[in-house]
C-alpha cells in the first residue's frame, strides 16, 4: 500500500504580452477574476513542465504555485486528502514500436525497439490491430506480444527472439 496526498488544484489562464514581454495570469472568470503579471523567469521557474515556446494557454496550478505568483486561493490544508492505493500491476504492453508511414509504398514501416526489429505493414492491419488513428502519419505505440506477432514481428512468448533470427532481421 502506497499513501498519497492529493492536492487540489485550479485553473489558470496565461499568456504573455507582446508589448512589455511579461506574463499575464487569470484565475477564475469574471468579476472574482484574479490577474498578476509575472516576469517570464519566475514563471517557468514555478512551471518547469510548461513550453517556452508558446504564447498562451491555461496550466493547473496547486495552491503553492500560486502564492508564488502572488494570486489567492480559497484552498485550505484540510482539502488535501491522504488516500492509499495499491501499486499498480506491472504493464502488460511491455513492447514498444515507433511507426511511419512511406509516402512511396503508402504502407506503414514499423519499427519494434527491443528486439530491434522493423517490418512493412500494410495500413488496414496496423491500424485493426493497434487502434491507432486514421490520421496518423508516424507515432509510437506499445504493444503486448500478441499484437507484435500479430503485425508479423517475431516474437517467443517471453518476448525473446532467437539470436539466429534477430541476426537474420538487422544488417550487420
Amino acid at each position: 500500500m502506497i499513501k498519497v496526498i492529493l492536492v487540489p488544484t485550479a485553473t489558470i489562464g496565461y499568456y504573455r504580452s507582446h508589448r512589455t514581454q511579461l506574463i499575464e495570469v487569470t484565475l477564475g472568470t469574471g468579476r472574482n477574476a484574479q490577474h498578476a503579471t509575472v516576469h517570464p523567469s519566475l514563471f517557468y521557474a514555478i512551471f518547469p513542465q510548461l513550453d517556452r515556446t508558446i504564447f498562451g494557454n491555461t496550466a493547473e496550478a496547486t495552491p503553492d504555485q500560486l502564492a508564488a505568483i502572488g494570486l489567492e486561493t480559497t484552498c485550505k490544508p484540510h482539502h488535501f486528502r491522504e488516500v492509499t492505493v495499491e501499486p499498480a500491476a506491472p504493464a502488460e504492453l511491455p513492447l514498444q514500436a515507433r511507426y511511419v508511414i512511406d509516402p512511396a509504398t503508402g504502407r506503414y514501416i514499423v519499427r519494434l525497439l527491443e528486439p530491434r526489429q522493423e517490418i512493412s505493414v500494410s495500413v488496414a492491419l496496423l491500424r485493426r490491430v493497434t487502434d491507432i488513428s486514421p490520421r496518423a502519419v508516424l507515432g509510437a505505440v506499445p504493444l503486448t506480444y500478441a499484437q507484435a506477432a500479430a503485425l508479423g514481428f517475431v516474437v517467443t512468448e517471453g518476448g525473446a527472439v532467437s539470436d539466429s533470427v534477430q541476426s537474420d532481421l538487422l544488417p550487420a
